[in-house]
């Protein structure tokens, strides 16, 4: 029995890969079911282009059209255009739902290997490999949650050695940059959570996952990132902070306070991370700038405070 298989692409002011990636979707060995486009209200005419080449509007077609896109009338950020999409796509008449952002590139063979392997395996999520010449690929197998000292998410992360020589993995993180599950899966699980507005809301969603079923990681099912040359220093610790570096530090508070396995993770790793920030700061001689950044960051992390708290300058 054919697996029918629907993707969703979250998208914000970036047609030109948006392009890059529909046409690559076209060229699957394996037929997709659905291509759902959320744009978090673009303002380059994505949803123009969406029409002229055959989309329709979800809220009218979501049971009669192959191409359909949904146009929101906010940005609701990264986390909240996930957290959308994929409800909508969980109305669909699909059986399994592949997420990605709009910047990636699968390779034609890439959800027939996905799809092999969770036969083969057994797991309910599946992962591609973004290796490749521009990137280095950081396979999660384990997340220690329970030292008090590793205060930034990335150290917590047991990783893989490169070279990746193993045909599949099993990890406990992932980005929307490819995963595949089944609609059973993510329905169990729920809806990323919003809240996070951008940042975190993956790993989240990973979290919650792994608690249901394995997720595989497979070496050979590649999809590129179309930007992984891009600026290596727009979230350098040796910069002047921004919007970005505020989500990035609250999330990560708000994660060690809801997964935390002890005292010490959910209540002093936060101080530690902020601490620590501030200590770069002075050292990069950027504090004056970054100290209300980090301060509001640990502040409203350390109350829960979650959802969109600062302005995006995109």
């Amino acid at each position: 029995m054919k697996k029918k298989v629907g993707v969703i692409i979250v998208t914000y002011n970036r047609l030109n890969c948006l392009e890059k990636l529909l046409q690559g979707l076209e060229q699957l060995t394996y037929p997709l079911e659905k291509i759902l486009v959320f744009d978090n209200n673009s303002t380059d005419n994505t949803v123009d282009h969406l029409r002229e080449n055959g989309f329709k509007d979800y809220r009218v077609h979501k049971n009669d059209a192959k191409k359909l896109y949904f146009a929101n009338d906010d940005n609701l950020g990264g986390a909240g255009g996930f957290s959308m999409a994929v409800g909508l796509a969980q109305q669909l008449d699909i059986d399994y739902l592949w997420i990605m952002d709009d910047d990636v590139l699968p390779e034609p063979d890439c959800l027939e290997k996905l799809l092999a392997q969770m036969d083969e395996t057994g797991a309910k999520v599946a992962l591609p490999s973004r290796e490749d010449e521009n990137y280095t690929d950081r396979v999660c197998l384990d997340l220690d949650l329970e030292d008090h000292n590793k205060f930034w998410t990335s150290l917590r992360k047991q990783v893989a050695p490169h070279p990746l020589d193993k045909e599949t993995y099993f990890v406990k993180d992932m980005t929307f940059e490819g995963p595949l599950m089944t609609l059973d899966i993510s329905k169990k699980v729920g809806l990323p959570d919003k809240d996070y507005f951008i940042f975190f809301d993956d790993t989240d969603y990973a979290y919650r996952l792994a608690q249901h079923t394995k997720l595989v990681y497979v070496t050979d099912a590649k999809l590129r990132r179309q930007l992984a040359g891009g600026d290596p220093n727009r979230d350098s610790a040796e910069r002047e902070y921004t919007w970005r570096n505020y989500y990035m530090m609250r999330n990560n508070i708000l994660f060690d306070k809801r997964y935390g396995k002890n005292w010490k993770v959910r209540h002093l790793s936060p101080t530690i991370m902020m601490a620590h920030m501030l200590v770069l700061s002075k050292r990069n001689k950027h504090l004056k700038h970054n100290f209300p950044i980090i301060m509001k960051a640990w502040y409203d992390g350390i109350r829960g405070k979650s959802g969109k708290r600062v302005d995006p300058n995109y």
